[in-house]
């Protein structure tokens, strides 16, 4: 037995016209992007300890798309002696006269707490509208 809802769009488009153009959704943001942030550490492999180190939440920047915010690693936080940028070779593995098998850890965190932190934004928004 199953059932359908049609009109989420139009419920969507209503809800997001009830919050005030200036209400300030940095905050909701930063909150969502901190649950993934805290299981991408939890799940990054350690071996000298930069790679947990160079997670990072971004800040909140305006886009086409509206306000975004970022988490993950970025050249410029991981800092080595040699300089060679290496999270994409330990999250999907790599080739050559020494290949090594992937070990994944920003997708898998990802899939795993983007239900929980959609929820801490929308709960952040609603708290920020005190409705």
């Amino acid at each position: 037995m199953g059932f359908s809802i049609s009109g989420t769009e139009v419920l969507l488009s209503v809800l997001e016209s009830m919050i005030p153009a200036d209400t300030d959704v940095d905050d909701a943001l930063q909150a969502g992007a901190e649950i993934v942030r805290a299981e991408m550490d939890r799940r990054a492999p350690v071996k000298t300890g930069h790679l947990k180190g160079a997670i990072k939440v971004g800040n909140v920047r305006n886009t086409a798309r509206g306000r975004t915010i970022t988490v993950g690693i970025h050249r410029r936080d991981i800092k080595l002696k040699d300089g060679h940028y290496y999270p994409a070779y330990v999250e999907y593995g790599h080739g050559g006269p020494r290949p090594a098998p992937p070990h994944p850890f920003i997708r898998p965190a990802y899939d795993l707490t983007k239900d929980a932190a959609w929820g801490a934004i929308k709960q952040a928004v609603i708290d920020k509208m005190k409705l």
